[in-house]
């Protein structure tokens, strides 16, 4: 039996999504499809342009048998730990095969990159550089420059599907090396495109298309209504102004993300005139406007600072095969299983409940959270 594992974040889901779905099941031929999704924000602290029970919808429509849940604490982190969190509760979910989209034109060189992976983290160069204040990605890139001269591999180092890649490669190496991997090329668009090439463009520049008030019709295979982006935005920054306002530099400086006395610059420019001017404004070398918006979040939910290795098995929907899947499992993976918060006083589903009672606010519908309860969707349902 061949059970498939993807992760993803569909911030929309768009046809390059369909098209990497549609093309993993044609290369693996699996029994089943099990997704792994981000919810209402993403690994790089952006608000999700649809919340994550529309989602699982869309993914069950395109395809999916199962989608699980990568919850806010286990997704709002850093690429390494996003993507051992992801694989960890795949692995749980007993995938046979993991496929992943990336830049890059094979496994083999993939394992090249990591590789590289490896010696950067040992090596004095990225060392000195971080303590000149670059960040991590910025430190490592000019370090490479000093360790090879393959044009190739320097220019697939930092891509960012390939650097996601390397690390699910590295978690499979520490969970699961028997798990098969797929690489799937990326077509037609960059992640960081910020105009729509084609009608497979990149989810930034469909969201950049979104704050501007456009249509992304053309675009995505599912009709629904998006947040409004710039509005949530706002939202969000008006309770992050007053939760800092608020809150002692002490107490800042213990939550997830807050180092070095960054604290400091979040209150000097706290008057910013919006979000994005914020954001700009407190980004230095070594913190990025991703690590900032991550920072944002963290502090808006008080998150405590721990190594940010989250798992647990939640279940946001499935159709007839995935609860077939699900039946088939031993006795030991579905008695770990959580669906709703009120069977499970998990402080991970807790933080994920307060995450969407968050996400509810600043979208402006403060009752989302119900859908918790309702979880999960069923495929067929008249009810979903």
């Amino acid at each position: 039996m061949k059970v498939l594992g993807l992760v993803m974040e569909a911030n929309p889901l768009h046809y390059g999504h369909t098209y990497f779905i549609n093309e993993a099941k044609r290369l693996v031929e699996p029994d089943y499809t099990v997704a792994i999704v981000s919810t209402n924000f993403s690994m790089r602290g952006d608000i999700s342009v649809i919340d994550k029970f529309t989602k699982t919808k869309a993914l069950l429509d395109s395809g999916i048998d199962l989608v699980l849940e990568l919850p806010f604490l286990a997704s709002v982190c850093s690429s390494d730990y996003f993507s051992y969190n992801a694989i960890k509760t795949l692995c749980d979910f007993k995938i046979t095969d993991l496929a992943f989209g990336a830049e890059a034109s094979s496994i083999d060189q993939l394992r090249k990159l990591q590789k590289l992976q490896k010696a950067l983290d040992e090596s004095i160069e990225v060392k000195e550089n971080l303590n000149k204040g670059y960040s991590y990605s910025t430190a490592t890139f000019k370090a490479i420059k000093m360790m090879t001269d393959d044009v190739d591999l320097i220019e697939n180092f930092s891509l960012p599907n390939n650097t996601l890649a390397i690390q699910y490669l590295n978690a499979l190496d520490s969970i699961n090396k028997d798990v098969n991997t797929t690489l799937i090329k990326r077509i037609d668009n960059n992640y960081y495109d910020k105009e729509a090439k084609s009608q497979i463009a990149s989810a930034t520049s469909l969201r950049e298309l979104l704050k501007n008030g456009s249509d992304i019709t053309n675009f995505t295979p599912f009709k629904t209504n998006y947040i409004n982006l710039l509005e949530s935005e706002a939202n969000l920054y008006k309770l992050f102004q007053y939760k800092v306002l608020l809150t002692d530099k002490n107490i800042l400086a213990t939550y997830q993300g807050v180092n070095e006395g960054i604290e400091n610059r979040l209150e000097s420019f706290i008057d910013s005139i919006d979000y994005d001017a914020f954001i700009s404004n407190v980004e230095t070398k070594r913190y990025t406007k991703t690590h900032i918006k991550r920072i944002i979040l963290h502090i808006l939910l008080s998150s405590a600072k721990t190594k940010q290795y989250y798992n647990y098995l939640r279940v946001l929907g499935f159709n007839d095969k995935g609860k077939e899947y699900i039946k088939s499992l031993d006795k030991e993976t579905k008695a770990k299983i959580i669906t709703s918060p009120k069977s499970s006083n998990d402080e991970l589903l807790l933080n994920e409940l307060q995450a969407t009672k968050l996400y509810g606010i600043i979208t402006s519908r403060p009752s989302l959270y119900l859908e918790e309860y309702k979880l999960p969707i069923v495929k067929g349902d008249k009810n979903a």
